[in-house]
């Protein structure tokens, strides 16, 4: 081999890109599942033996020549990794993140349906709390795809590489528990009602800001009665009788029609639905043609429009 292409040891190499990836080398000892040192010695030897810094002993993060290599060497590990699956004839693999409440609610159930369907395809759901980066620690970037919740009120962004596709821009209404609705003494004559009513919120109060805005309804301040961090556990504290959560059916599950909970609807108001965001799958460049994501995009498309199709009936008697 000509020595101007020696290249260095391949643990290296895969200790490097699993410390780019993750950033940090005790993340990247984990996910490799094998001790830190051993990681911090791989990276030693390998500036060594290119002869220049890849990582900034202060800061923790990749250097400029850190970030340069890993961009190069990365795209050919993963062409070394898929090569080698397909010799072996390995399944494909997916890794799917989502918020909770969509994972639990609405696509868990219709998962085992996809693994019939696709018995070829390795796909693990992994529920993550909505504020989680893209590429959580320990997911490989080409073989992982997210699926979030865009609210209208947040500002878009740009990420380089990444391609996505709007699945579903849900109604969002006000529930509650039945015995909740007879503490209040029924449905409420207005909107304007609710601002007199226990209301569930999630991490703050922008969702049921922008849900009075979208209705037209003048406030001050969002009262609270419990802020509970995510969509499903508001919906769980509704169940329970704590309060008005605000909910779509992507969340709700069967609880509308067993009764559980119950659609809020003013007597002196129309019915309209009210959006206020889409549910979005996002995931890499490499990743978005791959067998994997290609066959679970067009399935998750198919089944939000068999949801559409099917919704409910859901409106309370007035």
């Amino acid at each position: 081999m000509d020595q101007r292409y020696r290249i260095p040891p391949l643990a290296a190499l895969n200790a490097f890109a699993a410390f780019a990836r993750t950033g940090g080398i005790r993340r990247a000892a984990a996910e490799l599942r094998m001790d830190h040192a051993a990681v911090s010695r791989h990276l030693r030897e390998l500036e060594h033996r290119l002869g220049t810094t890849l990582r900034d002993r202060t800061t923790g993060n990749l250097t400029l020549a850190g970030h340069t290599y890993y961009s190069q060497i990365a795209p050919l590990l993963e062409g070394l990794a898929r090569a080698t699956a397909d010799i072996k004839q390995q399944a494909p693999h997916l890794t799917v993140t989502c918020a909770h409440g969509f994972a639990y609610h609405w696509l868990l159930p219709r998962l085992a349906a996809f693994r019939r369907a696709h018995p070829d395809i390795d796909l693990l759901l992994r529920p993550v709390d909505a504020n989680t980066g893209f590429h959580g620690t320990g997911i490989e970037t080409d073989s992982h795809a997210d699926i979030f919740y865009d609210r209208d009120s947040t500002a878009p962004t740009t990420q380089r590489d990444i391609r996505s596709v709007a699945i579903a821009r849900p109604a969002v209404f006000p529930v509650i528990s039945p015995a909740g609705l007879a503490a209040l003494g029924g449905q409420p004559h207005t909107w304007a009602d609710l601002l007199n009513a226990p209301l569930l919120l999630e991490e703050d109060d922008s969702e049921w800001r922008l849900w009075f805005a979208a209705h037209h309804v003048p406030f001050t301040h969002v009262p609270s009665a419990g802020r509970l961090w995510q969509a499903h556990i508001t919906l769980a504290a509704a169940r329970a009788g704590e309060g008005i959560a605000l909910a779509n059916v992507f969340l709700l599950g069967d609880a509308l029609q067993t009764g559980q909970l119950v659609r809020l609807h003013p007597k002196n108001a129309q019915a309209d639905e009210t959006p206020l965001g889409s549910y979005v799958l996002r995931a890499s460049e490499r990743a978005w043609d791959k067998k994997a994501l290609s066959v679970f995009r067009a399935w998750l498309l198919e089944q939000v429009a068999i949801q559409a199709t099917h919704a409910p009936e859901t409106d309370p008697p007035l």
